[in-house]
């Protein structure tokens, strides 16, 4: 392998001959300490404001989802400190619960397969994280369902 010649040593004598100023050598050091410094200030900043942790406010898009008596299955998406509730045909289920969710896939797939139209309406609270409303999306998808609609509820008046 070819040297190139370049030697910390050989460095040193350049600079201290008047290739760098010497009162600028140990801010020289520093640069790569500061650069790094910098760096991790950024990442904690625009990393802090893209996660989206359980609980945060998703805001779903205002579309007329047409006549509600089109759809063939609705369920309820309630957050609590346990964990995301939800309710589908009398029965509820936590959303976190891997078993809970291939009984809801079943039940969802019986109820769709009687279903003329194959349309899904999630009423969800607006604390509901995005990840969680395509869990269930991805879940219906599966369980055959044509179309998935999404509605938020509203806060009232003295609510957050």
């Amino acid at each position: 392998m070819r040297r190139w010649g370049w030697s910390l040593a050989a460095s040193i004598r350049t600079a201290r001959a008047g290739g760098f100023p010497r009162r600028l050598e140990p801010f020289s050091a520093a640069v790569p300490w500061i650069t790094l410094l910098f760096l991790f200030v950024m990442l904690v900043k625009i990393g802090g404001s893209i996660t989206h942790e359980k609980g945060v406010l998703f805001d779903l898009p205002h579309t007329s989802i047409g006549d509600i008596s089109e759809t063939d299955a609705v369920a309820l998406m309630l957050y609590t400190d346990e964990g995301t509730l939800l309710f589908f045909d009398d029965t509820r289920y936590v959303l976190e619960d891997s078993s809970q969710m291939k009984m809801f896939s079943k039940q969802l797939e019986r109820r769709i397969s009687y279903a003329s139209e194959n349309v899904l309406l999630v009423l969800a609270d607006r604390r509901i994280s995005g990840g969680e409303l395509m869990k269930v999306a991805n879940i219906a998808r599966d369980s055959g369902a044509r179309k998935v609609l999404f509605a938020e509820k509203k806060a009232e008046a003295g609510e957050l």
